[in-house]
């Protein structure tokens, strides 16, 4: 895997382009994120190849070494040399307080990247998933969350971003204080409480609207929640959670707009059958092995 993964000239040369002191103990480490959770994944999802498994790493090390540059222009940023990292695998959360005292929360196949101490004049990491960040107030250092396609930057506040890599849509949900977010292409929205943008890299729109902060980030007690999601987003969501394999014909999918919470409890067999009483004519089926289910439409 070392090989390869040193040997991609694309991740190279984003590191090579950057400036700041991104070194060589940075992707060692991401080499190691990234066989920490190839291993955990042949053991629970043996239908899910190495690429895919390694593809949070991966993610990570684009989002470091590509918008470093930018933050360091835009921000008084201190190298990120000593990093550490945070992963939660499918089927669990992670939770962390970094050194500033910001408590951090992952779902299910995410990944933070952070410092082990915080210096310059902001708190930078990167995400790749899902997070909720309860942020420590320090007004003379602004906390910083990039990802993908968004930046969110806050003094001291309460609020959740979801970036999972090939995600139609990436959120950012304000439970409470303040927040600014950047998006691909110059764009910036400032947020209220109980408010959430919502980021189509495809289409490179945004939208805000006023939701309910508090059932939004309700995974964090280990409910399941879907506001206003597709099919192929709650599919993902289950994927994660649950450590499976779902498989549906993308062209017999109606379109649907899912407005459901699911209960910690609740196992993957009795989310499926609830789905099949909110999608009318659908159903589902299982393997023998209960690694991989069919969703019919």
């Amino acid at each position: 895997m070392d090989e390869k993964i040193l040997g991609n000239n694309p991740l190279e040369a984003l590191w090579a382009e950057s400036e700041g002191q991104l070194n060589s103990t940075t992707f060692r480490e991401l080499v190691r994120l990234g066989k920490r959770i190839d291993a955990d994944e042949s053991r629970k999802r043996r239908w899910k190849g190495v690429a895919s498994a390694f593809s949070i790493a991966a993610s990570l090390a684009v989002v470091a070494m590509g918008t470093f540059t930018l933050t360091r222009d835009r921000y008084d940023v201190s190298p990120l040399s000593s990093t550490r990292n945070l992963v939660a695998d499918y089927n669990h959360t992670s939770s962390i307080t970094l050194e500033d005292g910001t408590k951090v929360v992952l779902n299910a196949g995410s990944s933070l990247l952070y410092p082990e101490k915080f210096t310059g004049g902001n708190r930078i990491v990167y995400l790749t998933g899902e997070g909720n960040f309860d942020v420590a107030k320090n007004p003379d250092m602004p906390f910083i969350v990039k990802t993908d396609f968004m930046d969110v930057e806050a003094l001291g506040t309460s609020f959740c971003i979801q970036a999972y890599p090939g995600d139609q849509t990436f959120r950012t949900t304000l439970k409470e204080g303040k927040v600014r977010v950047d998006v691909s292409g110059g764009r910036s929205y400032f947020l209220d409480p109980d408010m959430q943008l919502v980021y189509s890299p495809s289409g490179k729109t945004a939208s805000v609207t006023r939701v309910n902060a508090e059932k939004v980030m309700a995974w964090v007690d280990g409910f399941l929640p879907f506001s206003n999601a597709s099919f192929p987003e709650v599919a993902r969501a289950l994927e994660k959670r649950y450590g499976v394999s779902i498989r549906y014909n993308a062209a017999n999918m109606r379109a649907s707009a899912l407005n459901v919470r699911f209960a910690p409890e609740e196992t993957i067999d009795d989310v499926l059958t609830t789905l099949t009483l909110l999608i009318p004519d659908s159903r589902y089926e299982k393997d023998q092995d209960g690694n991989e289910y069919y969703y019919y439409f």
